[in-house]
């Protein structure tokens, strides 16, 4: 490593980013919204040209929501008419499919938001955008930032943690070392982290036995392209019968991905596969290959899946945190990855700047690892479950030994075989629609205040969200009496809901908020009957990242505020309060 030439001590509050990726660039946005500032370093010269995750989901959307930039976000991505159907193929060779998804376009998700208001539903539908399109977006937005300040093509060498700093060691663009010394710093920079690496942290997982060649590329042949019709992902089968490869619309107007799957034993080497023959091959499925008119291969790369999770998510003193793929990695299917790590970036944002400002405590830093870590164990896992619905396929097409491509043919046997893997895609349709998974996770830590009084936890399942303000979920939406949407009252910081006329304790909470610094907006929806009904019970406390932190029926003297805010915002640890 270079030695270093000098040190810079940076303003006090200012918060050191390793990552220019969409989770570094949303922590640095999120900080700011909060009125801290930050400094990023991006090893690269610019943003990606890598065709990552193509699906903001509907919580991350709702996030977005909360910092004023999902509608900006919509005008960068897919259309909002167009559906997002998921196909199965054999090829495109042939005139049929063997299954499909159907799921709808942003018009038609935000219509059944809108008919739907039963608390069911998120307050944002998804959005379709290429990563490169994103972090474009979104890197825009930053330099534009007063409290941001992004150094693209600094390279970080190391990070050291002590109990009182962080000292970062960056090469500039000219190659001379820097130590910069921070109160805190995040690595966002990556499965191969640096941070990761620097502060001793392993990681649990690996990959898993298969190789994908990607190639990103340009194409207007769309009477090709569309055989199927129009679509967002197809699935193709290989001559094996198996999972052989997938092509993404990143664009819906002329940029496409495709992904050649290959077994890790195979003997084949992709290095002699030209980018053009990876894409014929594709989309030939198992029927050899179906060539189309490529305007421009953009990029391609071998990759290997990997599921992990990282053992520990800071350092020894709470003072370097790890977030996205630094912290866990998993299989695309489900598009969990960045979805996870923009959650993240919401989590330990709110939390910082909470320390940050003096008006929470350093409980809030310890109770990220408690938080996020068993979310994404679950999601990482839920993933490689997405991605075995596939490797299921091979076993209907290929059993006893049968030949694949008899699925194709114009006979009884066949017919009720497409019959089989239809009912067999539609009963296992949870990639992309698992709401459980998406939007039902429940946060468990000392800061989550549980009353003594609550009832059995709601059923989970990974399908469905299930309405409820039991401690630590996200909170149902619905539209109000007067048709607005009941997150668009929640407050920057904290929020105090109310569901009753009478006197309940809500006054002792707001002063105790007052006395305490603890920025607390207090609303009254006494009137609003679904409300009522959904939030459960008379005083609900929403955190900054739109999770529930405690929610009581009343308080009954200030002691008793005093504990639930002290509690929540980190500056004690206890496992109950009394109402």
């Amino acid at each position: 490593m270079t030695e270093a030439r000098r040190e810079e001590r940076l303003q006090q509050g200012t918060v050191v980013i390793v990552g220019g990726g969409p989770v570094g660039l949303t922590l640095a946005r999120v900080l700011s919204s909060h009125g801290v500032k930050s400094l990023l370093f991006e090893r690269n010269q610019s943003t990606t040209t890598w065709p990552k995750m193509d699906l903001t989901n509907a919580r991350s959307m709702e996030l977005f929501h909360r910092i004023g930039l999902a509608q900006e976000l919509r005008q960068q991505g897919v259309a909002p008419e167009i559906d997002q159907d998921v196909l199965i193929s054999t090829g495109l060779e042939r005139n049929g499919i063997l299954g499909k998804w159907e799921l709808p376009s942003v018009n038609s998700f935000r219509r059944r938001i809108e008919q739907q208001n039963d608390g069911t539903q998120p307050r944002e539908p998804w959005q379709r955008i290429s990563q490169a399109v994103f972090e474009k977006w979104l890197k825009a937005i930053c330099d534009e930032d007063p409290l941001i300040e992004l150094r693209f093509g600094w390279k970080v060498k190391s990070v050291q943690e002590d109990s009182d700093r962080v000292s970062t060691t960056v090469i500039d663009p000219s190659g001379t070392s820097v130590v910069f010394v921070s109160e805190y710093a995040v690595g966002c920079d990556g499965g191969s982290s640096t941070v990761r690496r620097s502060l001793g942290l392993s990681i649990d997982g690996g990959p898993i036995p298969v190789r994908a060649v990607l190639v990103h590329f340009k194409s207007r042949d769309l009477r090709r392209l569309h055989k199927h019709g129009r679509f967002w992902h197809i699935f193709f089968t290989d001559p094996s019968g198996g999972l052989g490869g997938a092509i993404i619309a990143q664009d819906e107007i002329d940029t496409w991905t495709t992904h050649l799957f290959l077994p890790v034993e195979s003997d084949e080497d992709p290095s002699v596969l030209s980018s053009e023959e990876v894409v014929y091959r594709v989309l030939g499925g198992m029927y050899g290959p179906y060539p189309i008119m490529i305007d421009e291969i953009l990029v391609g790369s071998t990759w290997r899946p990997v599921i992990a999770v990282t053992e520990s998510w800071s350092g020894s003193h709470s003072r370097a945190f790890l977030a996205g793929d630094a912290a866990h990695q998993n299989i695309p299917t489900g598009g969990y990855g960045m979805n996870m790590g923009i959650a993240d970036a919401f989590d330990l944002g709110w939390k910082l700047a909470s320390v940050i400002s003096g008006s929470g405590g350093t409980g809030l830093l310890e109770s990220y690892e408690m938080e996020r870590k068993p979310v994404a164990s679950r999601n990482v896992a839920h993933s490689g479950v997405h991605f075995q619905v596939h490797a299921g396929l091979k076993d209907m097409l290929a059993s006893n030994g049968a030949d694949p491509r008899r699925v194709d043919d114009d006979t009884a046997e066949a017919r009720h075989l497409r019959c089989q893997i239809h009912h067999y895609y539609q009963e296992r349709d949870g990639e992309n629609k698992d709401f459980g998974i998406e939007m039902d996770y429940r946060y468990r830590s000392p800061i989550i205040l549980t009353d003594r009084a609550e009832d059995r936890e709601p059923h989970w399942t990974p399908s469905a969200y299930t309405p409820s303000t039991w401690p630590g979920s996200r909170p149902p939406h619905i539209f109000l009496s007067d048709g607005s949407a009941i997150f668009d009252h929640f407050g920057k910081d904290w929020t105090l809901l109310c569901f009753s006329d009478a006197p309940c304790g809500q006054h002792l909470l707001v002063e105790a908020a007052r006395t305490m610094s603890v920025p607390l907006k207090s609303i009254n929806l006494a009137s609003e009957p679904l409300a009522k009904r959904l939030y459960e019970r008379n005083l609900v406390l929403i955190r900054p990242d739109e999770h529930v932190a405690w929610r009581s029926d009343s308080l009954e003297h200030t002691k008793a505020a005093y504990e639930v805010l002290e509690t929540v915002t980190g500056r004690v640890a206890c496992a109950s309060v009394a109402s």
